[in-house]
């Protein structure tokens, strides 16, 4: 026979053992308990709270600016583990923010779709029927069933630092490549300047083309766009003989540090690094220091510019803003007649500033424009579905606008 404190000890240590066990799913028995990470190159996650077994809140973390203002939510990009089989509800959380002083603004929409993955390789979007809007709290629900135990979910299909370098090292022996490090950012990461021409021929007999690409780092099809231009300017370098009659100047990454820590738009100072190209202040945004004595420097050894293009990603329209010259007529036209691209009203006319009466707020177009008259232009690329071709854009149609925009780009010029 136990004795009464015996026993009631026991009582105790058993439901003490109950307590630290990890939460399991009630339909699940003694699976594994669901786990969320963001710890990797790109990652980010918010807060996550479980609001009934197999349904989570997940808040997208966002980031605002050093004034602690135009806070934007556009990225998120996460693992779920022990998620096998199991009837997940996601909500995603937290997505209204501001936009140039103005709040309301939210890149996460209705329209917009999740991409996910089984091997951060491999990205597919959500199908219409696993996501749901609700309109009064500007949430995104995902219903999915993963077919394996990890599964990653992100806003794009990411493009991250080690993808760029291991592009670079594919191609770094090739003869019309030259790779130079023009500056560091704010963490210390290189920011590269690539230059593709054929040598053979002399510099100044050819036009010159600037592209830029991730001013934003939540905007990767802009990445991937760049890697499609990148190689068919060296993988077809010998059927449409560019080289002799061109240099190109990609600048492939212009905020390595938001694309390794999984930022929106701000440097890690917390200034956008598409804004302030009036206003360059080298110790808090060495990169668009960088990269704009890189332009200003070419422009004053006698070099020119015939056109400069920066990419963009934004939720609902393709378009190109810039001044009203030929050559950004062109472009757009060419863009229009030939590719997903699609943009009704021609060329965005294009303001002084983002914010009337702000310095500091002029776009890299705006500013190489007005203190240039270099034929700069901004194309944004949507993330919602495309028109022309019915669906949301994958990889395999990020990477094809590469060649699209290159002949663009050639077209405007000749």
């Amino acid at each position: 026979m136990i004795k009464q404190p015996v026993f009631y000890c026991l009582i105790l240590l058993f439901i003490f053992q109950q307590a630290c066990q990890p939460h399991k799913n009630s339909e699940e028995g003694g699976a594994a308990p669901i786990t969320f990470h963001s710890n990797f190159e790109g990652g980010s996650l918010g807060e996550v709270e479980e609001i009934a077994p197999l349904h989570y809140a997940c808040a997208v973390e966002g980031e605002s600016d050093w004034e602690e203002r135009n806070r934007q939510a556009s990225w998120y990009y996460f693992m779920v583990k022990g998620a096998k089989g199991k009837a997940l509800t996601i909500d995603l959380t937290q997505l209204v923010g501001e936009y140039n002083y103005k709040y309301g603004a939210h890149a996460i929409t209705e329209h917009t779709r999740p991409l996910i993955s089984y091997d951060q390789e491999v990205w597919q979007h959500l199908d219409d029927r696993a996501v749901s809007w609700d309109e009064a709290q500007k949430e995104l629900r995902l219903q999915i069933k993963p077919k394996a135990d990890s599964i990653w979910i992100a806003h794009q299909p990411p493009y991250t630092n080690q993808r760029l370098k291991s592009l670079l090292s594919e191609y770094q022996d090739h003869s019309q490549l030259s790779i130079s490090n023009i500056g560091e950012s704010v963490e210390g990461r290189d920011l590269q300047l690539l230059t593709i021409t054929d040598t053979d021929v002399p510099q100044d007999k050819k036009k010159v083309i600037w592209l830029m690409a991730r001013q934003h780092s939540w905007e990767a099809g802009t990445s991937w766009v760049m890697e499609g231009a990148f190689r068919y300017l060296l993988d077809s370098a010998e059927e449409h003989q560019l080289g002799r009659a061109y240099v190109f100047k990609i600048m492939p990454m212009a905020d390595p540090d938001g694309v390794a820590r999984g930022g929106v738009r701000f440097n890690s100072h917390g200034h956008d690094l598409n804004r302030n190209w009036d206003l360059v202040k080298p110790d808090e945004m060495p990169e668009i220091y960088a990269q704009k004595t890189e332009i200003v420097n070419w422009l004053l050894s006698g070099k020119s510019i015939d056109l400069f293009l920066t990419l963009h990603n934004t939720e609902a329209a393709d378009y190109i803003q810039g001044p009203q010259v030929e050559t950004g007529q062109k472009l757009w036209q060419y863009m229009v007649d030939h590719s997903s691209f699609k943009a009704d009203e021609g060329i965005r006319k294009m303001p002084e500033s983002t914010t009337a009466g702000k310095r500091g707020r002029m776009t890299v177009n705006q500013a190489l424009w007005a203190e240039q008259k270099v034929a700069a232009y901004l194309m944004e690329l949507k993330v919602e579905e495309a028109d022309k071709i019915g669906r949301r854009r994958n990889v395999e149609e990020w990477l094809t606008l590469g060649p699209k925009i290159i002949q663009a780009m050639v077209s405007a010029t000749e």
